[in-house]
């Protein structure tokens, strides 16, 4: 989206907004638009072919009868604070917009939530809907298991299955480590169908689509931003269905990452007109966008508002912060933050007990599941367990929720930390340092690190007197590439980490050590066709010379 089209963006969700808060303008559908296929990232998305995908988003507590209370200045508050109390400002009161409103009954699309499956076209039919009833009851089901099955029905598939059994088999395909092209296609295909089937989709499906849409690539293009807004714009025009804070939360995030900044502060507005109340979730949107904004004094007013209002402040938290500070371009604050944190965790106060967290009433919390489910299941939890904590106005309950959450410092936040002095100020003593502090600590490494120390041999390597030679650059890419044949936590290759290599070895060796390094990680990877011709492109601006790309090897020319 061009500068151009910016007063667009700002008409558009001013128009919708206004149509959202009257009824007579949500338009009302009965029949449904034909569904068109959706095309990959190579093509233009047309405004056409962004209206017909359809959406989702995370299922949200409801309150029951009290809003949230004020949560007295006592157990850890002064504490929490002082993590990231580096100047020492005041912080504005809460605003009445920030209390909880009542969300009302459950708004559904307009063509009825009854949905009685159909007789089975063919015997084998019957056998797959009982397969797929019991792959969707499983702890951790095969997305690929789950896909094929569904293929593998006689059109239109969806109308064989009963509504439950849908709705599970959306929950499961939403549950993804990172959001990707095939996740998105393969959870807008089902919406389609369910569209096309006029089977009732729920507000929280809508919020994953336009989730997806728009963090599909990782980095969010203006197109990926327009994709999110008309779905947004089908979800409250066309379907009648008023976004939740949730929806709020992935379009803030989104606008933010895309660089439309003024579009994000007309959609934090809506929401204040809207009075959605402020989560833990997108208060730390907040403090990445105030990060981005180079506001150090607004990441922190953030932070305390988050100690104010009774969110669980962790180690999630805690990184946003750090990389917030850093983005803002106070460094030392950040440095500062993180040896809190390991004073904290040093004390056992904040590593607190690997036991469970229960309370009366709630749920069973653990946090020794390292994996990418099991960290996700831990922060929403945290997040739920303890609105509905302040909720219940239960302080004891809060305040050892907030002891029990894990604050030390993790992969991520050395992470943060090792990006900066690797991209920035090129110390790798530093990073060394880092690394081994990491290992001190039993903290195990991720892809990222490796991605971020790619990027300081490109940018320092190469020159007489560096510290950043090619011998520690050989190093770096044997450990990399021998983590991703090991299934290292959070490690793979992506264009990004490949792009990265490349450039680091033709800064800090030759043409032919990064052809040669080029083909031992294409035997590794499999990219998609705009991925390897994005790579290749910039193999062809970093190795110009004649004979690299002549036939060699077919099917990479």
């Amino acid at each position: 989206m061009s500068s151009n089209n910016q007063p667009m963006e700002n008409l558009f969700i001013q128009a919708l907004a206004r149509a959202g808060s009257c009824p007579e303008h949500a338009k009302q559908i009965s029949t449904l638009r034909d569904g068109l296929p959706f095309t990959g990232p190579h093509h233009k998305k047309s405004r056409k072919s962004i209206e017909s995908i359809v959406r989702r988003e995370y299922a949200s507590a409801k309150p029951v009868g009290k809003g949230p209370f004020r949560i007295a200045k006592k157990f850890a508050e002064k504490e929490l604070k002082a993590l990231v109390d580096y100047y020492g400002i005041d912080t504005n009161p809460p605003q009445d917009w920030e209390e909880a409103v009542e969300d009302g009954d459950s708004l559904v699309w307009n063509v009825g939530d009854e949905h009685e499956p159909w007789p089975p076209k063919e015997p084998k039919d019957a056998e797959i809907v009982e397969k797929l009833k019991a792959l969707v009851k499983l702890d951790v089901p095969s997305h690929d298991e789950i896909w094929n099955a569904y293929r593998q029905l006689s059109e239109p598939r969806i109308v064989y299955l009963p509504a439950s059994t849908i709705h599970d088999m959306l929950h499961e395909l939403s549950i993804v480590e990172r959001p990707t092209l095939v996740a998105m296609q393969r959870y807008l295909s089902i919406l389609d169908d369910m569209k096309n089937a006029h089977i009732h989709v729920r507000r929280h499906e809508w919020t994953t689509a336009t989730h997806l849409a728009g963090r599909y690539k990782g980095a969010v293009s203006s197109d990926d931003l327009q994709s999110a807004l008309y779905l947004w714009r089908d979800m409250e025009q066309r379907a009648n269905v008023r976004g939740s804070h949730v929806t709020f939360n992935i379009l803030f995030d989104i606008a933010v990452k895309a660089g439309k900044f003024t579009l994000a502060e007309l959609l934090l507005k809506e929401m204040k007109s809207r009075r959605l109340t402020f989560h833990r979730h997108f208060r730390v949107s907040l403090i990445y966008y105030h990060g981005v904004m180079q506001n150090g004094n607004g990441v922190r007013r953030v932070y305390q508002q988050m100690v104010e209002a009774g969110d669980i402040v962790d180690v999630v938290v805690m990184n946003a912060v750090i990389a917030a500070l850093i983005r803002a371009g106070e460094p030392s604050a950040a440095e500062h933050v993180f040896e809190r944190m390991k004073r904290l965790a040093a004390t056992g106060r904040a590593a607190g007990s690997t036991s469970p967290f229960t309370a009366p009433g709630g749920p069973t919390i653990t946090k020794t599941d390292r994996s990418w489910r099991g960290r996700r299941k831990l922060g929403l939890d945290l997040t739920y367990e303890g609105r509905r904590l302040a909720w219940d106005c239960d302080r004891d309950g809060l305040k050892r929720l907030q002891e029990w959450a894990p604050i030390s410092p993790n992969s991520r936040t050395y992470s943060l930390l090792i990006r900066y002095q690797a991209t920035v100020t090129g110390n790798i003593d530093r990073v060394n340092e880092l690394l081994r502090e990491m290992g001190y600590n039993g903290v195990p490494l991720e892809g990222s690190i490796f991605v971020v120390i790619f990027h300081g041999f490109s940018r320092f390597g190469g020159v007489r007197y560096s510290s950043w030679t090619r011998s520690k650059l050989e190093q770096t890419w044997t450990e990399y590439l021998q983590a991703v044949k090991d299934g290292l936590d959070r490690t793979w290759i992506s264009q990004t980490s490949v792009v990265a290599a490349l450039k680091a070895f033709k800064k800090c060796a030759d043409a032919q050590r990064t052809m040669d390094a080029w083909w031992e990680v294409r035997a590794l990877w499999q990219p998609s066709g705009e991925e390897e011709d994005s790579v290749l492109k910039t193999l062809r601006h970093l190795v110009p010379q004649r004979g690299f790309f002549d036939g060699k090897r077919d099917g990479f020319v």
